[in-house]
């Protein structure tokens, strides 16, 4: 019977902390009714997933966990927009939700 404790070092668990957060603030920009704790506790179980199986790249477990978000996956499936230039009376970029990782676990 596996426990369901685990025992992180330090940098890990301030690495997660960072990750948390960005994943959150990325899923409140694609999720109109906010972050609710359902949606924390499913970035948070999808951290530990990628962090158990080894993973340490900041960039990846956001993204990794963000795929738990049905609005992240719908994104991922669009066709990119033109480049701003092409694409007149856009005030920013949509660059601000993290680029997916095509490099899975």
């Amino acid at each position: 019977m596996s426990s369901r404790y685990v025992r992180l070092d330090p940098e890990t668990v301030r690495l997660l902390d960072r990750c948390i957060a960005q994943a959150q603030e990325a899923a409140a920009r694609l999720n109109r009714d906010g972050v609710d704790e359902a949606m924390r506790t499913r970035l948070a179980s999808a951290l530990m997933e990628a962090i158990s199986l080894g993973e340490r790249d900041e960039g990846r477990l956001v993204a990794f966990a963000l795929q738990v978000l049905p609005a992240y996956r719908e994104r991922l499936a669009r066709p990119s927009p033109p480049p701003l230039a092409e694409a007149p009376g856009r005030a920013f970029s949509d660059d601000r939700v993290p680029k997916p990782v095509t490099n899975r676990l």
